[in-house]
Parts: C-alpha cells; structure tokens; sequence
C-alpha cells in the first residue's frame, strides 16, 4: 500500500519536471552560427529569460543590455571582431541577451542603439567565461532637451 502511494505521488512530480523541462529548451532559440561563430539571441519573456540562464554555462561570452534606468533593450546591432580586427559577428539583438562560443583571445565588441555605440574589449579566456553589460541612456528620454529649468517636462508634467 506505502508503495502504491509512493508511486503515485513520484508520478505526477516526474511529469511536471519532464513538462517543465520541454517548456524550457522549447522557449530557448536554436543556436545560429555566423563565420564559424556559435551564438545565440533573445530572452524575451519569463520562460527565455530561464532558458537563457540555464543555457550561459555553454557560452563563454555573455552580453546583457539595458538602459540605465534598468529596463531590458532590444533590437542592438552588436559587431565582434578579433584582437587582429578580422570581423567575426554581426548582429541584430533579438531580446536582451547575446551568448556567443568563441575561441580563447581578445576582442573588440560594439554595441549600437539609437545611433549610440558603446565600445569595449575583453579577453575570452580558455576556461569559464566573460560577461559584458551595456547600459545605455533610457532610449525614451533620448533627445529630450529642456530649455529651462521650470519648463514641464511634455511627458510627465513636472518640472
């Protein structure tokens, strides 16, 4: 009898965890290669922000993009190329998130939004990884020039 409620109780547990699992790699997009290059773009929603988390150990460059004010930006044109200034990749961010397999060496990243780059270099070593956080201006207030200090601000009123 203990095992027969044993067994039902493991069962539904082991299809949640075979449910939550298949949710996972289906939300996470199928790595693209570019020059020889493995990468992957997103994290879009809940569930690929997850799936981007579990999936960063395979990658030993991670970018994250963001403004300042902490909201997550898309759609950043993002150029790697090597220490020798050979192009490596080029993209157009498709979430958050850039993961890229590269080999050991260093390397030039520009990040692009709102006809802003941001440039860095950095050093993919042989083992473990880099991560590289862009942060911008908030790309609404962009532009935004105020004439003089007690003019409202047209969005939200206030001085």
């Amino acid at each position: 009898m203990f095992r027969n409620a044993r067994l039902s109780l493991l069962l539904p547990f082991l299809v949640c965890v075979c449910a939550n699992g298949s949710a996972l790699a289906q939300s996470l997009p199928q790595p693209a290669s570019q020059n020889g290059v493995s990468y992957i773009t997103g994290g879009v929603g809940e569930d690929e922000v997850r799936a981007f988390r579990a999936a960063a150990p395979g990658y030993n460059l991670r970018m994250t993009f963001a403004s300042k004010t902490g909201n997550y930006l898309s759609d950043v044109d993002v150029t790697i190329t090597s220490g020798a200034g050979r192009p490596v990749l080029s993209v157009r961010t498709e979430g958050p998130f850039l993961f890229v397999r590269l080999p050991a060496g260093r390397y030039q990243i520009g990040a692009k939004t709102r006809h802003i780059t941001e440039t860095r270099k950095v050093q993919v070593p042989a083992r473990g990884g880099a991560d590289l956080r862009f942060y911008w201006e908030d790309p609404d207030r962009h532009g935004v020039v105020h004439i003089c200090k007690s003019c409202p601000d047209t969005d939200t009123g206030r001085p």
